[in-house]
């Protein structure tokens, strides 16, 4: 650490220097902000107001480590081990993905379809840190949440979130490919999947913070058949979604036609396509006749 003083503003100038070296300036300011509030609990206001407060040297090296890890493009919600889905605070770490807005927008979606049918089941497919099935066992109490996911690594981290959480849900482990494991599991009256859907090609457009830090098996899928997962779920939910069960998907933003496709052809009507709050196809829908 050089730094010409321990005071806030001066180390605050010295590290947007660095961080501005890979980040935006605007960034940047926001990421500095978010370590000074978590591990010293002074908000930007704060900071703002007392620009010559002085750093002790035990939290001038709190923020030095973090910002040394930020430097490395890894994501601030793995150094911090936690990232906030709506109102949960969950655990994260490399074995799951970071939970997404656009991920908070399908649970909302699906939230708001539900909250009038108490009582009924739900499997959330690849629940990472769980924090599909979580947030819809927090916003619809009455309802049965079961999740699965092929990382035992992640399953872990569910579980963890789940029991500090004081949520009710049956968390267990599944190969969505695995069919042999599919007749001991019962139907449900709703399906929901964020599945790995970026493909190979989209590489190139993903920044190292993703690349070199999240887990590759919950991303990506191959250019030759970017729908698998979705396919093997339709076919799970043959014996396994209740006649006039719903199903709902995050969709990749370039496959919203090919996702209202196949939903018809497997059968399922009121096939609908929702963008994110980007303008992007992100959700798809559909009931079960």
């Amino acid at each position: 650490m050089n730094f010409s003083t321990n005071k806030i503003k001066d180390i605050r100038e010295t590290y947007l220097r660095e961080l501005g070296l890979i980040y935006s300036e605007q960034e940047a300011s926001a990421l500095f902000d978010m370590v000074i509030e978590y591990r010293l609990g002074m908000k930007r206001l704060d900071r703002i107001l007392n620009p010559d407060l002085r750093l002790s040297e035990s939290d001038m090296l709190k923020v030095h480590f973090d910002i040394k890890e930020l430097k490395k493009y890894r994501p601030i919600q793995y150094i911090f081990g936690e990232a906030w889905f709506g109102d949960l605070r969950l655990k994260v770490n490399e074995h799951v993905l970071i939970p997404r807005p656009e991920t908070e927008e399908l649970s909302a979606w699906v939230a708001d379809d539900l909250k009038a049918h108490p009582g009924i089941s739900i499997l959330d497919i690849g629940t990472g840190s769980g924090c599909i099935a979580l947030s819809l066992a927090a916003k619809l109490p009455s309802t049965v949440i079961s999740a699965c996911d092929i990382s035992s690594g992640a399953l872990e981290m569910a579980i963890e979130n789940a029991a500090r959480l004081k949520l009710k849900t049956n968390l267990f482990r599944m190969d969505i490919f695995e069919r042999s494991a599919w007749p001991a599991l019962p139907a449900y009256d709703v399906i929901v999947s964020n599945p790995p859907y970026v493909t190979f090609s989209d590489k190139k457009e993903m920044l190292p913070n993703v690349l070199n830090y999240e887990p590759p098996i919950a991303l990506f899928v191959s250019d030759d058949n970017p729908l698998i997962y979705y396919i093997e779920i339709l076919e799970f939910s043959r014996d396994h979604l209740n006649s006039s069960g719903k199903i709902y998907f995050e969709i990749n933003r370039r496959f919203g036609r090919e996702m209202i496709e196949l939903l018809s052809a497997y059968g399922f009507e009121n096939v609908e396509v929702r963008k994110d709050l980007s303008g992007h196809d992100r959700m798809a829908g559909a009931t079960k006749p």
